[in-house]
């Protein structure tokens, strides 16, 4: 694919990120599975208006608590491997980062109690 006048090869970058990176696409699956869980868990114990990622509160709402939250931790996966078919070089930061976000998730579904009260 030709982006800016470069071509970046986006399947051989998102092989190479697989086969070299293998280990953090485990742990990013893990972990989406585990936000997942949790998130569900805090949603059905406190409601989905404690939610406070916009995107997966949005999709809770109108599809419902299991395939909002489904679609909200599956579009992670995506955005990981997009960002990574796009460049191999900055590949291993990008799902450092977002195994980091989902671990942070896991721990505040785990452990916060929201301040406003269950609907």
């Amino acid at each position: 694919m030709r982006i800016l006048d470069q071509d970046i090869p986006l399947k051989a970058n998102l092989l190479n990120s697989f086969r070299k990176h293998w280990l953090l696409w485990s742990m990013l699956v893990v972990t989406a599975f585990l936000d997942f869980v949790t998130t569900y868990r805090f949603m059905t114990q406190y409601g989905i208006a404690v939610e406070r990622n916009m995107v997966v509160r949005w999709l809770a709402l109108n599809l419902g608590i299991v395939p909002g939250v489904l679609i909200g931790k599956s579009l992670q996966i995506f955005a990981a491997g997009a960002f990574s078919a796009l460049s191999f070089k900055y590949s291993r930061a990008i799902l450092l980062l977002i195994v980091g976000v989902n671990l942070l998730a896991i721990l505040f579904n785990l452990t916060l109690v929201p301040r406003t009260p269950p609907l």
